[in-house]
């Protein structure tokens, strides 16, 4: 045969070898080239060329067909791909095979690469089984899919209070070293709420803390105000959260009668819901007041609070034993109603201060079109 193939020749059967590989089975793109020039056999006679063509492994695949052609001389081509199984060739024309071998890429992840090595053998004769022509092994790359993170997004949390537990709901997230992620929605567990973190995949999330119940203190502690006649009392909730811990609050509720049971609620409120609960406390008797031997200079001033009612407001002096004098200036309880309307209020009314009684009355001028109060000390003080 001659010294070499013509550049034309090469390039001829490179370009069929392109247009038959488009028709193959087998998902690839363009086929990539990589070659190099042969050195020569031990027969001093033609060089060959390897062309690859690029694979774009799927996703969990177990085995990936590699293919590709060779340009070579020879009566018979034998391709050799490392690990490789069921490996053919096929002759496309004179100097032109293409080959297709099996390789296994179960326990890879990511890039991999396989040597691909052909040259040609006699059939026939003394030399069958020899080398007739080589072409230099080439690198075939390729890329083999895998997941590089699986996450927990768009979580979502539920709390039930009676057994102490959190639902979570989550997206289950697989993240590829290609292409797009994949989402598996609606994903949930039960959790303890005694738990401080659960490890969802590679997503490690702080298990939130609500209120899981609470308790009253036994007792209150009592305050009694002499202007009103009324107590106000402090009490503590005990709380105790999902996690176990108990804190304390203190609550105080005003305007409770003396010497009365007083049934008091309480709402606890978190981002779950609320836990509302009753408890009863008695008060203590209106205590005696001994202090003050004299009230003076006792006022009273009328203010319209709506058509039908008006708000009464003292101003007096309590004078005390040892002579001290406390200035006192407040509304009185309650709304009087307006003697100029059909309000069912009483524009009358009694009202206690120091244990004296005193008799205050709402009265209307309909010629000035004003209210005005008159006094009268009842008291058997």
């Amino acid at each position: 045969m001659g010294k070499g193939l013509s550049r034309k020749l090469i390039s001829t059967a490179v370009a069929s070898l392109l247009l038959l590989g488009a028709g193959s089975g087998v998902v690839t793109a363009a086929p990539k080239v990589d070659s190099k020039q042969t050195r020569l056999t031990v027969q001093n006679v033609h060089t060959g060329v390897i062309s690859v063509n690029e694979v774009a492994v799927p996703r969990n695949a177990k085995e990936v067909e590699l293919s590709g052609a060779v340009v070579i001389d020879g009566p018979q081509l034998v391709v050799s791909i490392p690990g490789s199984k069921n490996t053919t060739v096929a002759k496309v024309s004179d100097k032109v095979w293409t080959y297709k071998a099996v390789v296994d890429v179960s326990s890879i992840k990511g890039d991999a690469e396989f040597k691909v090595s052909a040259y040609t053998i006699f059939e026939n004769g003394n030399n069958a089984g020899k080398v007739h022509s080589s072409a230099p092994t080439v690198t075939q790359k390729i890329h083999v899919p895998f997941i590089t993170s699986t996450v927990a997004e768009n979580t979502k949390w539920a709390y039930y209070r009676s057994s102490n537990q959190f639902v979570l709901t989550y997206d289950k997230v697989e993240n590829w070293s290609v292409g797009k992620p994949v989402v598996t929605a609606a994903q949930s567990v039960v959790l303890s709420g005694l738990n401080q973190s659960v490890k969802i995949y590679d997503t490690t999330l702080l298990i939130p803390t609500a209120n899981q119940d609470f308790t009253f203190s036994p007792e209150a502690k009592w305050k009694f105000d002499a202007t009103t006649k009324r107590y106000s009392a402090t009490f503590t909730i005990f709380i105790t959260d999902s996690k176990g811990v108990v804190r304390k609050e203190a609550v105080t509720r005003n305007g409770l009668l003396p010497g009365q049971v007083n049934e008091l609620s309480y709402p606890l409120i978190d981002k779950y819901g609320t836990i509302t609960k009753k408890t009863s406390y008695v008060a203590p008797a209106a205590p005696v007041d001994v202090g003050v031997t004299e009230v003076k200079n006792l006022t009273f001033n009328a203010v319209q609070h709506n058509k039908n009612q008006v708000k009464v407001k003292a101003s007096y002096q309590l004078v005390h034993p040892d002579g001290k004098v406390e200035a006192k200036k407040h509304y009185l309880d309650g709304n009087f109603g307006n003697p100029a309307s059909k309000s069912k209020n009483p524009s009358t009314r009694k009202w206690e201060v120091a244990g004296y009684v005193y008799k205050v009355t709402v009265h209307y001028d309909a010629k000035k079109k004003t209210h005005y109060v008159t006094y009268e000390n009842v008291s058997e003080k």
